[in-house]
């Protein structure tokens, strides 16, 4: 948030720019548009209750500007130069082929990225330090409250979210009500089942091993970021490494609920701007808890079922009138889990730092992010085996186990100004690091089977522990350079990234065994992946009525991979490519009454391959021949959106119907004889659907609220991969619900707030270990949760408040699969599926002491 105070206005007024209004007996004068799209808002009048827009005059030039974006500018070259010194390093450090015509695009891009900070460094192009005023009559001193994108900040309340359209493309959001009083229960994954269209597995309270779809577009074709920055994994895409098939990275808990303000889903390929990287199916985006403007502290704490516990504290220093303002928070959660042999428990740590400066029309943020996560990772158990001894059955541990430590660290430096009154910046540097080391042991003396077949696969040489680790740091950086012409906007801007990958299996004699590249490796690889985008984007508004937003983007991606010599790897190779994308973007958006919204928007998108598409280039070379080309291409959607959203002050109503069209489709498979994942390219497929949100409050604290997706994927093409798996054309798409939806009913009565809601999940085709579907589905569930929250005030020194959470998930206590995959005997005919069994009834108390 910006923190100032604005002159009384009235001076700088000019013809046209403003109506007369008459509210409370007085006449008063704001734009027409009350300033719509909000790039800089003013206060509400207090005589009509209409927001105050802030406008600007033009006195004479000062040097404060020019030394304030001159460090913008300084500061992305630095970023610039770590990210290429470490990429130097990589290629010196492991034979990474690092092509001069590779590093001139990689920097060529970068430069793109950074042209408005490199631009704005020199003080010719800032012709005026603009100071705002208010234009108001009647004397409100009004203070600039944010700087944010148009239409993607409409108030969420309560545990509802309603789809909306912000830029022609469907929007849900959750805000911090739906966040901040359910720790206990929910994560920051399984959170997203509230929002329509989404569905999403934890096999713990804590969020790991989540499995996450939006539509039925897996969680590796969506993007994720985390204060508009790109928080998942850019080698094998998803929030934790992907979904099953992809790279192991069950304990990885990138961000927790109580780092975050509110959660938005983009629907289908976002707007340019937004930096979502691979977000084909659609981008979840985390807002950052960011100091309020008054001090507060507080201790929390609370229990549950499967001897869950949490507990922490988090203070907020308030503003102060010569610094900025500082928001900390610790917090430990630990739970037993519902699954046998599966404890687990984590850490985070947050902090977020707010300083303005040139009297509150520049900002500086700072932000850090830690979460680490350790414990006993549960398996998919096989079917028969849970049917056999109860969904709860895990493999003991005298024969097989698997303990993994995760840990996300993240640092996002901001830094947002107005040039004058048609120019605003936002600047971020970034810099993330993941690091995965997951045990393993087997008893190799034991070979579990079930009716004669054996169930569970044996790795590598019989090495009784396997020892995996999977290590990526990552640096980027955002610009974005908005300039405003009256009521229309147009911003472009880039952004940059690169990263470096570890990512090694050795098989170990004893758990402190020394791990040997060449010698006891499975595979030992170093990677990295650089990613650059530029883009230019507008949002022009006719008659008060009709919005059009037209945008491009150019993405740029350029791999590259060296295995050491290992037992998958017998001959040391190295493979790499590049791709370069472009995407156009149309939205629009047409207000038929104050009340009533039309929007749609027509766009193209790419997904880029994995790291496991490289995996088998590598594989294939010989002493005599390098590895052959990677033939994986760019998956490509075709997306075409109509929406409509209606709302009242008690009633909200959202629809959305969707097609995409994906052509390159990617699929994978998982090769239980060496433990590897390949991803490849299976033909055509189509998506189709419809979106149904609705809310009414009809007073007295009540709401209620509901969502009902209809949705439908389909192969339009015949494919088949070598791997043994083939599709035809009216096949269905594995792992998409057919309907998804949610009822529920809130009560806000005095300094209690109610909450009771039943989630349904539709039947879903179970996929295969090859990639493709398989003819059986997962029945159709559904559950029933509850939340509780009591504040009572404490007139008490130095005690503010004391709240109480009850929640509930699961009150029926109902059983069902909630992901399955199937699996074919290795000694003989037939196969089995995989399952993970749904979370059995759960509840816990939160207590919460705010000082």
């Amino acid at each position: 948030m910006f923190f100032t105070s604005m002159r009384k206005g009235g001076a700088g007024d000019r013809p046209g720019d403003l109506d007369q209004v008459n509210g409370g007996g007085a006449k008063h004068r704001h734009r027409p548009d009350y300033f719509r799209y909000a790039l800089i808002r003013g206060g509400d009048c207090p005589t009509c209750g209409h927001m105050v827009p802030v406008r600007y005059e033009d006195p004479p030039y000062g040097p404060a500007i020019i030394w304030d974006i001159r460090k913008s500018g300084v500061l992305a070259w630095l970023v610039l130069a770590v990210m290429y010194t470490t990429l130097r390093c990589a290629n010196e450090k492991w034979g990474m082929e690092m092509p001069e015509t590779t590093i001139f695009a990689g920097r060529s891009l970068f430069r793109a990225a950074l042209l408005g900070a490199l631009a704005a460094a020199f003080p010719g192009l800032a012709d005026a330090q603009a100071k705002p005023v208010v234009v108001a009559d009647h004397g409100k001193v009004v203070k600039i409250t944010s700087v944010s994108k148009t239409g993607k900040k409409r108030a969420a309340k309560g545990q509802a979210a309603v789809m909306d359209g912000a830029h022609g493309a469907p929007v849900a959001r959750l805000g911090a009500d739906a966040l901040h009083h359910n720790e206990m229960s929910q994560n920051a994954q399984t959170i997203l089942n509230r929002m329509p269209g989404v569905n999403v597995t934890s096999t713990n309270p804590l969020g790991t091993r989540p499995h996450i779809s939006v539509r039925g577009f897996s969680g590796t074709q969506l993007g994720y970021t985390y204060d508009g920055l790109p928080i998942g994994d850019l080698f094998s895409g998803g929030l934790t490494g992907g979904n099953y098939n992809y790279a192991s990275l069950y304990n990885l808990v990138p961000v927790t609920l109580g780092e975050s303000s509110g959660i938005s889903v983009i629907y289908g390929p976002a707007e340019p701007a937004v930096n979502t990287i691979g977000g084909i199916g659609g981008t979840v985006e985390y807002a950052p808890r960011m100091p309020g403007k008054t001090f507060s502290a507080s201790v929390f704490g609370g229990i549950g079922s499967f001897d869950t516990r949490s507990y922490g504290a988090e203070v907020n220093t308030g503003a102060s009138k010569h610094g900025g303002a500082l928001f900390l928070r610790a917090a430990h959660h630990s739970t037993g889990n519902y699954l046998q042999n599966s404890p687990d428990r984590g850490n985070s740590f947050y902090g977020a730092y707010v300083l303005p400066s040139r009297g509150g029309r520049s900002q500086f943020s700072a932000i850090l992010l830690y979460n680490n996560n350790s414990g006993y990772i549960p398996a998919r158990m096989p079917a028969p085996l849970l049917a056999l001894h109860g969904p709860a059955y895990q493999w003991p541990r005298s024969f097989t186990y698997s303990y993994g430590q995760a840990t996300h660290e993240m640092a996002i430096l901001g830094y947002k100004t107005d040039m004058n009154r048609y120019i605003l910046l936002d600047t971020k540097a970034f810099y993330a690091y993941t690091r995965s080391d997951q045990l393993t042991y087997q008893n190799p003396a034991v070979t579990p089977t079930y009716d004669g077949n054996i169930t569970y696969f044996p790795f590598g040489n019989g090495a009784p522990y396997d020892r995996y680790i999977y290590v990526t740091r990552t640096a980027g950086l955002s610009e974005a350079v908005n300039l405003l012409f009256g009521s229309d906007k147009v911003t472009f801007g880039g952004f940059g990234a690169a990263s470096i990958y570890h990512s090694s299996q050795f098989w170990l004699a004893s758990p402190g065994a020394a791990s040997i590249p060449g010698q006891n490796d499975a595979w030992d690889e170093h990677a990295y992946r650089i990613y650059g985008k530029i883009y230019a984007q507008a949002e022009l508004h006719f008659l008060g009525a009709l919005t059009i937003v037209p945008g491009v983007k150019e993405e740029y991606v350029d791999t590259a991979i060296n295995d050491i010599p290992g037992a998958y790897y017998p001959v040391g190779a190295s493979s790499g490519n590049s791709y370069t994308k472009p995407s156009p973007y149309l939205g629009a958006s047409f207000k038929v009454t104050r009340h009533l919204k039309v929007y749609g928007n027509a766009a193209q998108a790419y997904k880029f391959p994995n790291i496991s598409a490289y995996y088998s280039a590598d594989s294939f070379a010989t002493p005599t021949s390098p590895p052959p080309g990677i033939t994986v291409v760019p998956e490509k959607v075709t997306s075409y959106q109509l929406g409509v959203a209606f709302h009242t002050r008690r009633t909200a109503l959202g629809a959305a119907l969707y097609r995409q069209d994906f052509v390159h489709t990617f699929s994978s498979v998982y090769d239980v004889t060496n433990g590897l994942t390949y991803e490849y390219n299976y033909g055509a497929s189509r998506y189709t659907g419809l979106n149904l949100t609705g809310s009414y409050e009809p007073g007295y604290g009540l709401k209620v609220y509901g969502s009902w997706s209809v949705q439908s994927a389909h192969y339009t093409s015949n494919a088949t991969n070598s791997f043994g798996s083939s599709v035809k054309a009216g096949d269905p798409k594995q792992y998409t619900p057919h309907y998804l939806a949610n009822i529920g009913i809130e009560d806000r009565y005095a300094r209690l707030t109610s909450a009771l809601w039943v989630d349904f999940v539709g039947s879903q085709v179970i996929g295969t270990l090859a990639g493709g579907p398989t003819t059986s589905s997962m029945p159709a569930y559904h559950t029933v949760n509850a939340s509780f929250t009591y504040t009572l005030p404490v007139h008490a020194p130095g005690i503010k408040s004391l709240q109480a959470a009850l929640n509930f998930t699961n009150i029926l206590n109902s059983h069902a699969y909630v992901y399955e995959k199937q699996f074919s005997y290795p000694n003989g005919p037939g196969s089995y599926n995989e399952a993970e069994p749904m979370m059995p009834r759960f509840v816990g108390v939160e207590l919460k002491a705010t000082f």
